[in-house]
């Protein structure tokens, strides 16, 4: 899941980091760029062919930017019962702990919020720790790909309508019908939540 080893990189202290979700071409552009310099660039086992093979355009991208500066890059496919968290790329000068923490927390949230239970990936043998700090757990041996050793990572997300999730069941519902019409990833689950608040004390 991450792409390269966080080592004599200095961290952005000091410095604003937002995380975005890509709506527009140009963000689209910004991600492939980012993709590009880290994989392509610093990496000689890796074609073109490899990095981008067409799941760029049925997934989400979300990016990192450092004091506005398109810094990094997670992707997430959909599938019916997990979410899977690949293509973490962080550009040199931005490659630190907090980057990738905020891509992380970001996309492992996102997946909660669509009702996803699980996320998988495929972590370098010197992120597994990284991933283990935010819930991961490896789900097998480690495997020989074109990206060299990769240990599977599976993260089990915590199930919670208080925080506001997209469930389904509701349809119908004319609050519900309001939330899945929002813009992907800026829901507001304040009436769902108030519903799913008061079936609960009901029961």
């Amino acid at each position: 899941m991450s792409a390269l080893p966080l080592k004599d990189v200095s961290a952005p202290h000091n410095r604003s980091i937002e995380i975005r979700l890509v709506r527009t071409p140009d963000e689209h552009a910004m991600a492939m760029a980012i993709r590009a310099a880290v994989f392509l660039a610093e990496e000689d086992n890796i074609t073109y062919f490899d990095e981008f093979n067409g799941n760029d355009y049925v997934s989400t991208h979300l990016l990192a930017f450092v004091d506005g500066d398109p810094a990094g890059v997670i992707r997430l496919r959909w599938f019916a019962d997990f979410a899977l968290l690949e293509r973490v790329g962080i550009r040199r000068r931005y490659r630190s702990y907090q980057v990738l923490a905020a891509l992380a927390r970001a996309a492992l949230e996102l997946a909660r919020q669509k009702g996803y239970r699980q996320v998988a990936g495929r972590a370098r043998l010197e992120t597994v720790n990284f991933w283990k700090r935010f819930g991961g757990r490896p789900s097998g041996e480690a495997v020989e790909m074109y990206r060299g050793t990769l240990v599977p990572i599976i993260h089990d997300l915590p199930r919670r309508p208080d925080l506001g999730a997209v469930e389904g069941g509701a349809f119908g519902d004319p609050d519900f019908e309001a939330l899945i019409v929002q813009p992907e990833g800026k829901w507001d689950f304040s009436k769902v939540r108030a519903a799913a608040a008061h079936l609960t004390a009901a029961e």
